[in-house]
């Protein structure tokens, strides 16, 4: 817990705010105009923001808040607190369900670290508890083992039958009249062949079901992210 915090307050000790409708950024502000913020991120990269749409800036340079008072007139610029916890960065496209479990770790830990009891950071402490624990419920193999059984299984059947159904099996007990004979008709082929594309089948339903349910938690813990540093941001 120590280290995360350390970690936290590093990396963004020198870190400007921005602040904009429906995001919180720890930043560097490089330059502003009319029209563009143009921000250097932690990470590396630049970012351009329309200037419109910056409602709050907060400088850990005191030297120039009254720069950027003259250049965006309807933002508002202040000093950061000499006290700012770390924002947490949202996970990327292809984040594993081990990452978002980490990341929720991360944002139990800042909440509980921010100095603050209110309502707000209980709500987002639940939240994050309850996202946690669903994530628990991600089983990597399981659901994927689940559908490659019952396609192997449906599968198998289906061919079965209709490898039947176009050869049937026929059945001569001689009737005394001569040796009695059996002619395995298509089923065996059929029940094999319906085995393969029933697991291929299955095994293609169980990875895209998979997906969407990784991709729909990444959103939830991205959500969580973005409400957890508006909190911080907006602490007295």
């Amino acid at each position: 817990m120590l280290g995360l915090a350390v970690l936290l307050a590093a990396a963004t000790a020198a870190a400007d705010t921005v602040i904009i409708a429906d995001e919180v950024i720890f930043c560097r502000v490089v330059s502003a105009d009319t029209n563009f913020v143009r921000l250097e991120l932690p990470e590396g990269g630049i970012k351009m923001l329309y200037t419109r749409d910056v409602s709050e800036i907060r400088l850990t340079d005191s030297s120039r808040v009254a720069e950027l008072v003259t250049q965006l007139p309807q933002a508002r610029i202040t000093l950061a607190p000499a006290r700012q916890i770390g924002a947490l960065d949202t996970l990327s496209r292809n984040a594993s369900p081990t990452e978002m479990a980490a990341r929720c770790r991360d944002m139990d830990a800042v909440l509980r670290e921010c100095g603050r009891s209110d309502n707000t950071v209980f709500d987002l402490l639940r939240e994050v508890d309850r996202e946690q624990e669903a994530l628990r419920g991600i089983w990597p193999r399981l659901g994927l083992v689940l559908c490659l059984a019952s396609g192997t299984g449906l599968g198998g059947g289906i061919g079965a039958f209709i490898g039947e159904a176009i050869r049937p099996t026929v059945i001569n007990c001689g009737m005394g009249y001569g040796p009695g004979y059996v002619h395995i008709g298509g089923g065996p082929v059929g029940c094999l062949v319906g085995s393969v594309v029933g697991t291929l089948g299955g095994a293609a339903i169980g990875i895209s079901n998979r997906a969407v349910l990784v991709a729909r938690h990444r959103g939830r813990v991205n959500d969580l992210i973005r409400k957890v540093n508006r909190a911080i941001a907006s602490q007295p």
